[in-house]
């Protein structure tokens, strides 16, 4: 006994220090991550072509060649489209800023009874120059130099880093069986078929998830952007591609864009109350096709969370691990529920849950009496006598 808890103690110990030294090595292990996350998502479509009798190393190649050539077509086409709106919305800005100087202020002034003001970007301007020449020395502006420095040697690792994902996603999906196999090694035989069916539920949740989420977010996007562009909003592609994409975080993609779509109306059409009816009513809809078609028809239920812990997951994934925590809160609360019913199961099998066991002796034998829920066992062991033993087992 004693040997059985020292081992489990020294098990435990290893996999705190292996963790510990993970976090020590986030920097280095965090491409690695990413590298396998993809090498995951794109596995399946290389064994597809594998199984064309095509040499591995091609069906990589040939994948990989496909997302280049769709993530290049993508850009040849929205770019241009997203420069020219980016160019409008800065050209809007002098015109917004009159808007609010001339009917924003004034309204608020008259309805909420503040004091009037306007905003005067020579005021602003001759302050900034002012802050920054009193704060900042000489020193400063070498320190804020250094730090410039500093940060074009991080943009340039963040270069690499990028550059890097891609080949050691490569060599993952060139040796993702061996690696497999290789991991599977590692289970103990006793645990290797519990341990292999909740790998593959896993497995299962996360794949359909994560497929249906990026799809979700791809069409809502469209959903958005083809909806205020139809109402006149000069800059409805941006907002909309901005918020499909923020719709990866639960409710976020929502916010985001029905507050920029706002405050672009606004800017270009004024106070229009049936302007903001129809940026209104586009985002009714994109909530409406989410809810009732994207959602159930590429998500359903993968997860099993209700709205309560979808939002307690996301938020606990931002104070853990910050914006990175909040795009894989989601994922790895999948693979929680997951783990926590077989939890749930295992619990379920045993005495605490299921009931209690009696032993009750009468001379030659003892009576054990197990009483479950489903079925009561009524066992009797009799004592041996020579070399005679023998248990009778009453199911009632």
């Amino acid at each position: 006994m004693q040997d059985r808890m020292l081992r489990r103690v020294f098990i435990l110990a290893g996999i705190a220090l292996l963790l510990w030294i993970l976090y020590l090595l986030k920097p280095v292990v965090l491409p690695f991550i990413g590298a396998f996350l993809i090498a995951y998502l794109f596995s399946p479509l290389v064994d597809k072509l594998c199984k064309l009798h095509l040499p591995r190393w091609l069906s990589i190649s040939i994948v990989f060649v496909g997302i280049g050539v769709l993530l290049t077509w993508a850009m040849w086409y929205v770019v241009p489209l997203v420069w020219r709106q980016l160019i409008y919305a800065r050209d809007s800005i002098p015109s917004g800023i009159h808007w609010i100087n001339a009917t924003f202020l004034p309204w608020l002034s008259h309805n909420f009874n503040v004091e009037r003001m306007e905003i005067d970007t020579d005021q602003i301007s001759t302050v900034v120059m002012e802050y920054i020449q009193t704060n900042y020395s000489a020193d400063s502006i070498q320190s804020m130099a250094l730090r410039l420095a500093q940060s074009g040697l991080s943009f340039i690792q963040v270069g690499g880093t990028i550059v890097l994902i891609p080949i050691i996603s490569f060599y993952f999906l060139l040796d993702w069986e061996r690696m497999l196999n290789s991991l599977r090694r590692l289970i103990p035989r006793p645990y290797e078929h519990s341990t292999l069916k909740i790998v593959r539920e896993c497995h299962s949740v996360l794949g359909a998830f994560v497929k249906g989420q990026f799809l979700v977010m791809l069409l809502l996007g469209i959903v958005y952007a083809v909806g205020l562009q139809l109402i006149g909003l000069e800059v409805g592609l941006i907002i909309g591609m901005v918020a499909g994409l923020a719709s990866i975080i639960p409710y976020l993609g929502f916010a985001v864009g029905i507050i920029a779509a706002v405050i672009a109306t606004l800017f270009q059409f004024g106070v229009d109350w049936m302007q903001l009816a129809l940026v209104g009513v586009v985002f009714m809809i994109g909530q409406a096709v989410e809810g009732y078609i994207l959602q159930p028809f590429l998500l359903g239920d993968k997860i099993g969370l209700s709205p309560v812990a979808v939002v307690f997951a996301v938020l606990a994934g931002a104070q853990l691990a910050g914006f990175l925590g909040m795009l894989i809160a989601l994922p790895v609360a999948a693979v929680i529920v997951v783990l926590l019913r077989h939890i749930r199961e295992a619990y379920e099998h045993t005495a605490l849950y299921g009931g209690s066991a009696v032993v009750v002796s009468t001379g030659d034998s003892e009576r054990i009496s197990v009483e479950t829920e489903s079925v009561d066992l009524d066992i009797e062991v009799k004592k041996p006598q020579d070399t005679d033993t023998s248990i009778d087992v009453d199911r009632k």
